[in-house]
């Protein structure tokens, strides 16, 4: 890629990982700030927003980064490389996403299928208790 190409690249990508973070940050927040909003499907979405926040942030090193830092060689080196540049943290963030995506579909279908029945609805304790399970 050429020079310009890259700066261009660079640029975009930093204004997005900006907007996402930021974005995801006041959906947080609002959620936080509004006892009306504090619901089960609330809770899954500011988990969607961490998870999405955490890829952003971690995506970052693979694309803007490594054209301008090299890793220090040895043991520390090697860590880094595995941590962050190598993108498991992102995939973290990414199989999070990925999961609460299925678990608001879930209840959304359970939901629209039946809107009298208690099956499969989420309550706060089923999300908290999932949530704890999995940290």
């Amino acid at each position: 890629m050429s020079k310009p190409a890259d700066i261009a690249l660079t640029a975009v990508l930093t204004i997005l990982i900006i907007t996402d973070t930021v974005s995801n940050l006041l959906v947080i927040f609002v959620i936080k700030k509004n006892k009306d909003m504090r619901t089960p499907i609330s809770y899954l979405l500011v988990n969607l927003a961490v998870s999405d926040i955490t890829f952003a942030v971690f995506v970052a090193p693979n694309h803007i980064l490594k054209k301008i830092f090299t890793h220090p060689e040895g043991g520390g080196g090697s860590e880094l490389c595995r941590m962050l540049t190598s993108g498991n943290f992102a995939w973290v963030g990414a199989a999070s996403s990925s999961l609460t995506l299925v678990a608001i579909a879930v209840e959304r279908y359970y939901t629209v299928m039946g809107p009298l029945g208690s099956k499969g609805k989420l309550n706060k304790r089923r999300v908290k208790v999932s949530k704890q399970q999995y940290i």
